[in-house]
């Protein structure tokens, strides 16, 4: 019994000893970080210039991002800076040398790409890859414009940047959906995949769509989508000539669809939209069936538009969207819905065999079959309250 007793007040001390070693270690603020002595660095544009990589980091006043009482803070709460290199690193510890307070990372939520640098992409993601403070659910874009116009973009009633494309593209895309927003991971993930092109949202800038006091405001946008076959860039689409990735995108939430036939006028928001591709075979050749599903619901129309009239009119003009995105993307050498992935995927045998005979999409490959289904389509085409009371 002494025995069990000396074992116990043993192990008894062992554990207080243990206690007191970790109160020791976890105790004290030794990695207190000031906020005053940190700036964060929110989101970083890379260029590809004369051979060197041109950095720009963008800075958000804490003072336009915490909920606080009273006016916004005066000035812009955008700070902008700018530096060059002989590697995206260099040119990222440069421009960390020339701020007068530690730069932070930690943060970052975006990245934009010009044009120029899609030549040196791979590079530009392992270097961001290599740092610790960076993540990969970061936001990606590529661009056409100076990066510096879109880093000293405009907000309705000063409001915080935080609420534009740059960081909240899905706000944007909920109101009227297109291509998908991307993020590294995603872009990286797509890049590895066979078969498969990789669609990167381009970020720009409106014309001249708002102003405030006569000054014409720049607000960000999306205007096309950059496409990337292979790792490689192979072109960019305007949105107006890529509505297809519409109907295809798995982020799908709401657009309209305007109608016009003669005095004929009307507009349908769709809400939901859901597209299968099916594989064929006519002769050991792939055939692709792409069919759309789409769902809505009437918001304006003449009187005189007839159910399956408007519902045709809609299938029409989803269907005319769908073949004419197509013809672009193979008028770039591009799979842009990518259906040789869906050979990939799923028929991994044929697709092997035909890469060796290789086999290249052609406009008869696909087959597009559009059905629309609109709700309460009948209720909104009654007599106007302007007809009603004349």
């Amino acid at each position: 019994m002494r025995i069990h007793a000396n074992i116990r007040s043993y192990a008894k001390s062992v554990k207080i000893i243990l206690a007191l070693c970790a109160m020791l270690i976890t105790g004290g603020c030794w990695d207190e970080v000031n906020l005053q002595d940190v700036s964060y660095i929110s989101a970083i544009g890379v260029d590809y210039v004369d051979k060197h990589f041109v950095v720009y980091a963008q800075m958000i006043s804490f003072g336009v991002i915490a909920k606080q009482e009273g006016a916004p803070p005066p000035g812009s709460p955008i700070w902008v800076g700018k530096h060059e290199g002989d590697t995206n690193l260099a040119a990222i510890f440069n421009l960390m040398d020339s701020s007068q307070y530690k730069l932070s990372l930690n943060h970052l939520k975006s990245v934009v790409i010009h044009e120029r640098a899609f030549s040196e992409m791979q590079q530009i993601i392992d270097s961001l890859n290599r740092l610790s403070s960076t993540r990969f659910n970061c936001l990606v874009f590529g661009t056409k414009r100076d990066i510096n116009d879109l880093f000293t973009m405009d907000m309705l009633f000063n409001k915080t940047p935080l609420t534009t494309p740059l960081y909240a593209p899905h706000i944007e895309n909920n109101q009227n959906s297109y291509v998908e927003p991307l993020t590294l991971q995603t872009l990286v993930r797509g890049a590895l995949e066979p078969a498969m092109t990789v669609k990167l949202p381009s970020l720009s800038l409106l014309p001249d769509d708002w102003e405030n006091n006569k000054k014409r405001l720049n607000f960000l946008t999306i205007d096309g989508t950059f496409l990337f076959n292979e790792k490689k860039p192979a072109g960019f689409v305007s949105r107006g000539n890529s509505k297809g990735l519409i109907w295809t995108s798995e982020a799908f939430k709401r657009s309209l669809v305007p109608i016009r036939v003669e005095d004929k006028r009307g507009s349908v928001v769709v809400d939901s939209a859901k597209s299968n591709v099916k594989v064929n075979w006519e002769d050991g050749q792939p055939k692709f069936v792409n069919k759309v599903h789409v769902t809505g619901h009437l918001i304006e129309a003449s009187n005189d538009f007839a159910d399956q009239e408007l519902i045709k009119y809609v299938e029409q003009v989803v269907q005319t969207q769908l073949k004419e995105t197509y013809l672009k993307g193979l008028a770039l050498n591009t799979d842009i819905y990518d259906l040789e992935h869906e050979l990939y995927r799923y028929h991994n045998k044929a697709w092997r065999r035909l890469t060796k005979e290789e086999w290249k999409l052609s406009p008869k490959d696909l087959t597009i079959e559009v059905k629309c289904r609109i709700k309460k389509e009948s209720e909104l085409r009654s007599q106007s309250e302007l007809d009603r009371h004349t």
